[in-house]
C-alpha cells in the first residue's frame, strides 16, 4: 500500500473512532447508550415483587444490561486506544506523504 493510501485509511479510521466516541450530532453525552445502561441498569437490579414471572424476566434483563455495559465499556476503551495510536501515527505519515 502506498503511503497516501495508508494516510487516507488512517484519517478515515481517526474520524470514525472520534465520531464513535463523540458523535457529531450530539452536544452532550448524557443520552449515550453506556450512560443509559449505567443509570437505568440500577433500576433493573432491584426486586419489585410484582409478579414472579416478571421478576425473572427483570432479573435476566438486568444481567444482560450489565453484560452489555461491560462489553460496551471494553469496546469503547479499545476504540479510544485505537484512536490514540492512529492519531500518533498520522502526523508522521502525512509528512512522509507530503515529501513524495
Amino acid at each position: 500500500m502506498e503511503v497516501d493510501g495508508l494516510v487516507t485509511a488512517l484519517e478515515r479510521i481517526e474520524h470514525a473512532t472520534r465520531d464513535f466516541m463523540h458523535p457529531p450530532d450530539r452536544t452532550d453525552r448524557s443520552g449515550a447508550l453506556l450512560d443509559v445502561l449505567a443509570e437505568c441498569g440500577k433500576a433493573l437490579g432491584h426486586s419489585y415483587a410484582i409478579d414472579p414471572g416478571l421478576d425473572d424476566v427483570r432479573s435476566e434483563a438486568s444481567r444482560h444490561c450489565a453484560a452489555a455495559r461491560e462489553n460496551l465499556s471494553a469496546a469503547l476503551e479499545e476504540v479510544r486506544r485505537l484512536h490514540m495510536k492512529v492519531s500518533d501515527l498520522l502526523p508522521s505519515l502525512v509528512r512522509i506523504a507530503d515529501r513524495e
